[in-house]
């Protein structure tokens, strides 16, 4: 890393979040994306693989309709969907780990940042987070159907249960976002860091919520590019009904979920940064660190004198 080094426990507003996510990107885009390529890549290219071959099930289940293929053969893309969501979702997992491991590193001073370091840091937060995903999962069922049973079934009901439901998802969504950064940043367990991301979140909700929007809007349209290639293969199978062109199929998934993947992250860093943001906001940690550097410094010129 030749760039200066980028002060991760820093107050920043608005802008400097977006400003820092960018700058952290290009200053170590050679080691980050190294990490994040070959540990996530593998598995998102197998799940984008599989997903490749059920693109192709539902280009000959549309062929079907005209009569010309096996409807029974268009049916097995069950399984494939099921492999190709446990590939994914382990790359999800283990991805949201390793950008945090990566900022860990990089807050600690490290210099040299690879797949061991990031993958020592962040291995004994597999299960936590695994265990993290399932409890939202079934604490969001729950809500939903404690809001299904509610009475009444008119229009004006369904509308506001519907709103409650969205309502309430992105609030939890949101607040549970800095849940993953904390254990993995500051090494803390999975309870501690829920209590920490509901205090950390206190009056900076929306701030959060907007940052994070925005910036899987910027990621959502960079992915397009990679969609491009796969919608066209798709586009030009269909019109033709051509049995042909499976593998350009596959390869142009398989490029399209590499490429989704790698743009999740700035997300991802966006979150980082508002966390560490809130953390100093809080703490004063970075402010601490610094008073102290100083003093250490003016020790040192003191020394000096005598």
């Amino acid at each position: 890393m030749t760039h200066n080094k980028i002060e991760l426990r820093e107050l920043r507003d608005f802008g400097q979040k977006f400003n820092a996510v960018f700058t952290f990107v290009q200053n170590n885009f050679k080691s980050f994306f190294k990490v994040i390529g070959l540990t996530v890549g593998p598995l998102t290219l197998i799940g984008g693989f599989f997903l490749g071959l059920i693109y192709l099930n539902l280009t000959n289940m549309i062929s079907d309709l005209t009569g010309t293929g096996n409807s029974l053969e268009s049916l097995n893309w069950i399984g494939k969907l099921i492999l190709s969501y446990f590939f994914l979702g382990i790359a999800s997992l283990w991805m949201i780990i390793a950008v945090y491991s990566f900022m860990a590193e990089y807050e600690s001073g490290n210099e040299n940042i690879t797949i061991e370091a990031v993958w020592k840091r962040g291995k004994s937060k597999i299960l936590p987070t695994f265990g993290f995903s399932i409890l939202t999962m079934l604490a969001m069922i729950f809500f939903i159907v404690i809001i299904a049973v509610l009475p009444g079934n008119n229009g004006l009901m369904i509308f506001l249960k519907v709103t409650i439901v969205v309502v309430g998802f992105f609030y939890v969504l949101c607040t549970l976002s800095l849940v993953v950064p904390n254990m993995v940043i500051e090494d803390a367990g999975l309870f501690e860091s829920i209590g920490r991301s509901f205090t950390l979140i206190r009056g900076k909700w929306w701030s959060t919520f907007v940052l994070a929007i925005l910036m899987g809007i910027i990621a959502s349209f960079a992915t397009v590019v990679f969609a491009i290639p796969l919608y066209i293969v798709m586009f030009v199978r269909m019109i033709m009904q051509t049995s042909g062109g499976e593998i350009f199929t596959v390869i142009c998934s398989c490029i399209y979920f590499l490429g989704y993947f790698l743009m999740t992250t700035l997300p991802m860093l966006a979150i980082g940064f508002q966390y560490f943001n809130l953390v100093e906001r809080k703490d004063g940690t970075g402010l601490l660190k610094k008073i102290d550097q100083l003093g250490k410094q003016v020790d040192t010129v003191n020394e000096g004198d005598f």
